[in-house]
């Protein structure tokens, strides 16, 4: 898009591209299931931002071509032998000048005016999509530590009850809380933000439209 760096399609796929891993129980299904649909949504989201992009790039190159005919029209009017010797003919190709030259400083805010109102809105939107995609890795890789402890906690209870492995079935279990609890911050706070997040997308299209 001309005047435009900001170009969301050159990448093949979007920043929203792995789902939560399920937690295996760590957390109730209902919770697995509400982070999910919050994910899909956020999903649905980036791909209609990108789609948008491309109609919004489109509407602007049609902008740009349509002046640039109207542009050629009104000098091949101009510098036509008919039109010079022609004093109507003259003046109707002077006018139609003039009124091209008008419509391009409208094509020109037209133009800006969708920068302001889609385009920086959108981009500031899409950034947001990567640090979403962050946190979900997080999330994801404290409920694999979860996991970890878990097991390993869940073996340490089935050897012998020595001294020695007493304590090591304890230290299991304190690393393994901690894991836990490591993991259900993590995924509550996603289970608050991601639906947080999705009814805030109209404000970064709102300050533009005021």
């Amino acid at each position: 898009m001309s005047g435009i760096p900001w170009n969301p399609l050159k990448k093949v796929s979007g920043q929203l591209s792995a789902k939560p891993l399920l937690s295996q129980g760590l957390v109730s299904h209902e919770d697995d299931r509400e982070l999910e649909l919050s994910y899909v949504k956020l999903q649905d989201l980036e791909e209609n931002t990108r789609k948008l992009y491309k109609e919004v790039k489109k509407y602007e190159e049609c902008l740009t071509a349509l002046q640039k005919q109207e542009e050629k029209v009104a000098s091949d009017l101009s510098n036509s032998t008919v039109c010079q010797e022609n004093d109507e003919l003259r003046k109707l190709g002077e006018d139609y000048s003039s009124v091209v030259y008008q419509m391009g400083h409208a094509t020109d805010d037209l133009v800006q005016l969708s920068q302001k109102t889609v385009v920086d809105p959108m981009k500031k939107l899409t950034n947001e999509f990567p640090q979403i995609q962050g946190a979900v890795k997080r999330r994801d890789f404290a409920l694999q530590e979860a996991q970890r402890s878990q097991q390993k906690y869940e073996k340490m209870t089935k050897l012998e009850k020595t001294g020695n492995n007493i304590v090591k079935t304890d230290q299991a279990k304190r690393s393994y809380l901690m894991a836990k609890d490591d993991f259900d911050k993590a995924n509550r706070l996603l289970l608050l933000e991601l639906p947080q997040f999705y009814e805030r997308r109209v404000d970064y299209f709102q300050p533009s439209l005021q």
